[in-house]
């Protein structure tokens, strides 16, 4: 119960959220010019105060246009693949139910090419030599 209340204390501790933003800017300050890429941080505060970096609002909106403009085509992209996707998975499906009913046919109609009916009703399996001539006609 202790251990519960020094975990509260410490992530509603003002200062803990002061350093640890200020930390995270200048980590994407660090990469963006290290890396000469463009980056943008945005942190809400437990008070609902929206903060960035840069501080410049067009620079993070540049980020983040940039951002959305990479990210919709790849959505479009993974959309009509997926659909493909689908529309193989199903093609497949019924082909494999499709080589299944055929094999099934065969079996039966083998099945059934071995036994015939005599004169009297009665079934008789057909030897080898009767299907041999069977076939060769």
């Amino acid at each position: 119960m202790a251990e519960e209340n020094q975990n509260k204390k410490k992530t509603n501790n003002p200062k803990t959220y002061q350093v640890r933003k200020e930390c995270i800017k200048r980590k994407t300050m660090e990469l963006s010019t290290l890396c000469d890429i463009k980056c943008c941080t945005i942190i809400t505060s437990p008070q609902g105060e929206l903060q960035t970096w840069p501080e410049n609002l067009d620079a993070v909106k540049q980020v983040l246009n940039l951002y959305t403009k990479t990210l919709t085509p790849n959505k479009k992209a993974n959309k009509e693949l997926s659909e493909k996707e689908e529309e193989i998975d199903i093609l497949t499906l019924v082909e494999s139910k499709l080589d299944a009913v055929n094999n099934r046919i065969l079996y039966l109609e083998n099945k059934n090419a071995g036994f015939v009916s005599n004169s009297k009703g009665k079934v008789r399996n057909r030897g080898l030599n009767d299907l041999l001539i069977d076939w060769k006609q």
